[in-house]
Order: structure tokens, then C-alpha cells, then sequence
């Protein structure tokens, strides 16, 4: 088994709808076959405090203040890294993230006009200023992600409200304008074409930037 000598952190960011969970999934796939040490995690939902958290925000039966929102999606976070993100890089493993830190900025920050200052700074916080490594920003227009939505049988809470998906879309692609560390994918590629276009990228960024100790050492 390849051993890296240090974690990796890879967030893979998009609207609701984008495929980014299926990508996130099929990634996991391919780098276990490859033999890489490998962690698929999501946020909210990874920990057990963060279920509970996801189902509040998911289906907002209780009716939430964008604070209060954001502030449960920060909870979560603090909560996934103290639990999961941050011993499992200390373990050198290979981390793959449905959503992280930016999720946070284009539907609190540009979909419900938070102040972004204050995103990012709490965002720092509760990841212990660690960032990932890499970001897949996983593209794809609002009308082709509702009507994916559709037939998955529900919409979640942001699904349904079509223009703040159009204003979180804009974000997006605002945050990513000049990001060195951001890999933006065609989204409406089929899912095959889409993991392995990914895979070689992040493998091509793995031999440039960490050191790979070979499986007989």
C-alpha cells in the first residue's frame, strides 16, 4: 500500500443537485483501489452530533435565522474536525469531503447575505486554521441541478428556493475565480467521465506535492 507522509485533505464543493456526493463517493472508490488509505466524510451528517444537525437544517421544520443557521453548520464543523479531520491527518490519511468551509461562504455568505468577515473567521476557528489541500469545485447550471433534484423523488430545503440556488451558484464561481489549490469540473459530464478526469488530476497533484513511500519499503 502507497503510505503518504502526510494527510490530504480534498473538499469537493457545488450546489445541491451538482453530483458532487456521487463524485465524492466514486473517489473514495478509486484511490482504495489504488491502494491509498482513504476517508469519505461529509459535512454536516459525519458524527453523530452532526446527523442530528443535518436534520434540522435539511428539512428546517423549525423555522431558522440565518445565524442560527450558519451557527449549526459551524457547530458541526468544529465538531467533524476535533473528531474526525483532525486525527485522521495526524494518521497521514487520505481525506475526501462532501462540502467544507466554502459551502459555508456561498449559502450563508452569498445565499442568505451573512457577513463574510464573520464567516471566515469562525470558519478559521472551528478548523483549527487548516484549509484543504485541494478543493473540487464540481460545476454545473442551476436548471440541470433542480431537475436531477426532481427526480431523486425530494428537494431539500435550499432545492426549493430556486433563485437563493442561483445566488449560492454565483458565489461559487466567485470564490473560485483566482484559487490556485481549485480543480472546477464540467458537472454535467456523465459520472465515469467525471471520476476518472478527477482522479488523474488529484493523482498528478499528489506526485508533485507529497512524498509517497513505495508499498515494499
Amino acid at each position: 500500500m502507497p503510505k503518504l507522509t502526510k494527510g490530504i485533505l480534498i473538499a469537493i464543493e457545488g450546489i445541491d443537485g451538482s453530483g458532487k456526493t456521487t463524485l465524492a463517493q466514486n473517489l473514495s472508490t478509486i484511490l482504495k483501489e489504488n491502494e491509498f488509505d482513504v476517508l469519505l466524510t461529509k459535512e454536516p451528517g459525519a458524527t453523530d452530533l452532526g446527523k442530528k444537525i443535518r436534520e434540522i437544517v435539511q428539512t428546517q421544520n423549525v423555522p431558522l435565522c440565518g445565524i442560527a443557521e450558519y451557527l449549526l453548520f459551524a457547530a458541526d464543523r468544529a465538531q467533524h474536525f476535533a473528531e474526525l479531520i483532525l486525527p485522521q491527518l495526524a494518521a497521514n490519511t487520505l481525506i475526501i469531503s462532501d462540502r467544507m468551509s466554502d459551502s459555508s461562504l456561498a449559502y450563508q455568505g452569498y445565499g442568505n447575505k451573512l457577513d463574510f468577515t464573520m464567516i471566515q473567521t469562525i470558519n478559521q476557528w472551528t478548523m483549527k486554521n487548516i484549509t484543504p489541500d485541494l478543493t473540487i469545485f464540481v460545476k454545473v447550471p442551476v436548471s440541470i441541478a433542480l431537475e436531477r433534484a426532481k427526480k431523486r423523488g425530494s428537494l431539500s430545503a435550499y432545492e426549493k428556493r430556486e433563485k437563493f440556488l442561483s445566488e449560492v451558484a454565483a458565489g461559487f464561481e466567485e470564490l473560485y475565480k483566482n484559487r490556485a489549490e481549485v480543480i472546477i469540473l464540467d458537472g454535467t459530464q456523465d459520472q465515469q467521465t467525471l471520476m476518472h478526469q478527477c482522479y488523474k488530476m488529484i493523482d498528478i497533484w499528489i506526485k508533485k506535492h507529497v512524498i509517497i513511500t513505495p508499498s515494499n519499503s
